[in-house]
């Protein structure tokens, strides 16, 4: 096994291309997972390739009306830049411990695909996307295309993911909700998203996803299409239809922190309860 700390980006490419290797930055979830028995050493069955040190990746920027963050940009910097989302900002707020947010990454959070993730649920929300590279090419992906399952994401032995970049999106209010054990450093029981905008009468922009409820961040593009260009006064009136069409999306399960009827209780009762900050205007 080989354990590798790169010198530069391109000299992180050069070592993918040849060694299938974990990726590790802050390594907050890589060492959970590859946890040993008490006073030994994490055991990792392929090489390493450590990028924490790497500046050129810990960069963040406002481009072209997208928000570059890189990977090595830890969740405490995140939380400080000015053009960071609110609503990320909520989310990163109620993540671990303060301790950990000095060196967990926002990309480490979503490469390690945990249904209980909480800043994926903001990524699928906000439609991030990522992006990929390797001596071959540069590949972007959608945060929602990007997680294809438990521990399972659409990145190639070769590629090393640099960034994530988000689109600078104007609302009118924003909702971010976290059930767990404790406020904060603590896992998701339920963690729920939503954005909104309003002209007038008028909800011009609506999304709304949940974390922590299925194996992947349930969204449904179908439903909020259906909700952009209603009146205030409409959804009013459809309020307890729309949670039931959301019920019918995710699917919660039984596990050792919760079970699957208080999952989709709470998941339908934070939706409401969003549906009626979005009619009264509230931010």
């Amino acid at each position: 096994m080989v354990k590798y700390v790169p010198t530069s980006k391109d000299d992180a490419l050069k070592f993918l291309a040849e060694h299938d290797a974990y990726i590790v930055a802050g390594g907050s979830d890589m060492m959970v997972l590859k946890r040993n028995s008490a006073g030994l050493l994490p055991t990792f069955d392929k090489d390493v390739l450590f990028i924490s040190n790497l500046k050129e990746l810990k960069k963040m920027s406002y481009e072209n009306g997208e928000i570059h963050i890189g990977a090595t940009a830890t969740l405490d910097e995140i939380y400080h830049y000015e053009n960071t989302p609110k609503i990320l900002k909520k989310a990163i707020a109620e993540l671990a411990s303060v301790n950990i947010r000095h060196f967990a990454t926002l990309v480490g959070n979503i490469a390690n695909a945990s249904p209980a993730g909480d800043t994926i649920v903001v990524d699928y929300l906000l439609d991030a996307k990522l992006k990929l590279e390797s001596l071959k090419g540069v590949r972007y992906v959608k945060a929602e295309d990007f997680v294809l399952g438990i521990r399972k994401i659409d990145r190639r032995p070769d590629e090393l993911i640099t960034e994530i970049i988000f689109p600078k999106i104007h609302t009118s209010g924003n909702m971010w909700y976290k059930v767990g054990s404790r406020k904060a450093d603590s896992i998701s029981k339920v963690s729920v998203a939503g954005i909104y905008s309003r002209q007038g009468d008028k909800i011009t922009k609506f999304a709304l996803a949940f974390g922590s409820v299925a194996i992947t961040v349930k969204r449904s593009h179908e439903l909020e299409k259906e909700i952009e260009g209603l009146t205030v006064k409409e959804l009013e009136n459809r309020i307890e239809e729309f949670v039931e069409r959301y019920g019918k999306i995710i699917s919660p399960i039984d596990d050792q922190r919760s079970n699957k009827e208080y999952r989709q209780k709470v998941a339908m009762n934070v939706a409401r309860e969003f549906f009626k900050q979005v009619v009264e205007g509230r931010k």
